[in-house]
């Protein structure tokens, strides 16, 4: 018997069929509108999806395969899936799943998507999503990390923040003459940083 003729098992196990997608694109909206209602969180959607990969006895690879079918569908690519996590307030850098190759998911990675499910599932209704500006002011007086959250400006600096910097009056001044009312500053100075 030839080469050519050899089955392979795992090969089939793994193939996705129409039905595959059909079936997954069902459960992924019912729970995407658990999530949207509000009656679902993020950690509870991932643990959904982890208990369908269970109970539909799909392998990590099918389940990749069939990920990738259902974008595919509707022409979505994995930089649109970043975005609708982010969407969510999941940040994949943070949440170590950013380098995840849909194609060829790892125990480890799998594990990594595991661990972040189980922080927002802890601590996910405590967490807002915010959008932050930083930028930067270095100069002989001060080095400042400057977050701005809309009418909210924090100044954090590992040394004495020194107030009568031209710079950072200017900056201030500027920023708070587009919102035509004032602005909070918050100083965090002094701050020791570590590694956890």
């Amino acid at each position: 018997m030839s080469d050519d003729r050899i089955i392979d098992f795992n090969d089939l196990k793994n193939k996705v069929k129409d039905s595959d997608v059909d079936k997954f694109e069902q459960y992924i909206y019912n729970l995407y509108f658990s999530v949207m209602d509000g009656s679902m969180t993020m950690a509870e959607f991932s643990r959904k999806i982890f208990d369908y990969m269970k109970d539909n006895n799909i392998s990590q690879e099918k389940f990749m395969n069939i990920q990738k079918k259902f974008m595919e569908r509707y022409g979505m690519d994995s930089e649109e899936v970043e975005k609708q996590l982010k969407s969510f307030g999941i940040d994949p850098s943070i949440a170590g799943i950013n380098n995840i190759d849909l194609n060829n998911i790892s125990s480890d990675s799998l594990e990594s998507i595991k661990k972040s499910a189980g922080f927002y599932e802890k601590y996910g209704s405590k967490i807002t999503p915010k959008s932050c500006i930083t930028t930067y002011i270095k100069n002989d007086v001060n080095d400042i990390e400057i977050v701005i959250d809309q009418e909210k400006i924090m100044l954090l600096s590992s040394k004495k923040i020194n107030l009568m910097d031209a710079e950072i009056n200017e900056f201030l001044l500027a920023y708070k003459n587009m919102f035509n009312k004032k602005i909070k500053v918050v100083l965090c100075e002094n701050y020791t940083g570590y590694d956890y």
